[in-house]
């Protein structure tokens, strides 16, 4: 607990820092349900899974756009504008 800025970490913001750190380090979804144990592997996709989506999306702009010869983060920029997160259609 941080007193002077009143900032905490419950149990659950450790468990969520938990399943972040080992969705990044390249176990599979599987492994992942299991760790965190959720009985339903959609509950892991949504989150931990699709959080990296933009990362993931934003890597292979730069990988494509160099290969293309587009200017990449200027044609991402532009896609993530025309889209929708899939959480806010569940809203």
């Amino acid at each position: 607990m941080d007193l002077e800025r009143g900032k905490y970490a419950s149990a659950h913001d450790l468990r969520r820092s938990f399943g972040y750190r080992w969705s990044r380090s390249g176990i599979t979804i599987a492994e992942l349900k299991e760790l965190m144990r959720h009985s339903n592997i959609e509950t892991t996709l949504t989150y931990y899974v699709g959080q990296n989506a933009a990362n993931t999306a934003s890597r292979l702009w730069q990988v494509l756009g160099n290969t293309l010869g587009n200017t990449p983060e200027a044609d991402f920029q532009k896609h993530r504008e025309n889209q929708y997160s899939p959480l806010e259609s569940n809203q």
